[in-house]
């Protein structure tokens, strides 16, 4: 009787492992038995040593497949946020260089001291031209 339980279980055993290919964890778990006692009976196959050296390389192609789609997804995320990034600030930078703000003659004055001289007599500075090339939007005069 104990003999063909065991006769019972190995069939089921090759079967879930070669015909259903479940893993040594999965059918110990169907069958409420321990790993290494279904690993005892398998080896008794000789199938076994060939499928099992097929799975593993099977496992390692899918395993490498995963890891560098995980990797690719990583660095084409890590591009994107960079990306990201740098336009926003592209976008910002334009929007402050794009204002059209004019600086008073006053500011003017005191931000290129230099290249105005104070006038006495016409109480006003005016642009030194004797030493300086005055840009076309620098007024010659300042009251």
């Amino acid at each position: 009787m104990k003999g063909r339980i065991k006769l019972k279980k190995s069939i089921i055993i090759n079967d879930l492992y070669f015909e259903q290919k479940k893993t040594l964890t999965e059918i110990a778990k169907i069958l409420n038995t321990s790993i290494s006692y279904i690993s005892k009976i398998l080896r008794k196959n000789d199938k076994y040593q060939v499928i099992k050296k097929q799975r593993k390389e099977e496992n390692l192609v899918k395993r490498r497949s995963v890891q560098k789609e995980l990797i690719y997804n990583e660095r084409r995320n890590k591009i994107d946020i960079e990306y990201t990034n740098m336009k926003n600030k592209h976008i910002q930078a334009s929007k402050e260089l794009s204002k059209h703000t004019t600086i008073s003659n006053q500011a003017l004055r005191k931000w290129a001291s230099s290249s105005y001289n104070y006038n006495k007599e016409k109480k006003r500075y005016e642009f030194d031209i004797a030493n300086l090339v005055k840009p076309a939007d620098f007024p010659m005069y300042i009251n």
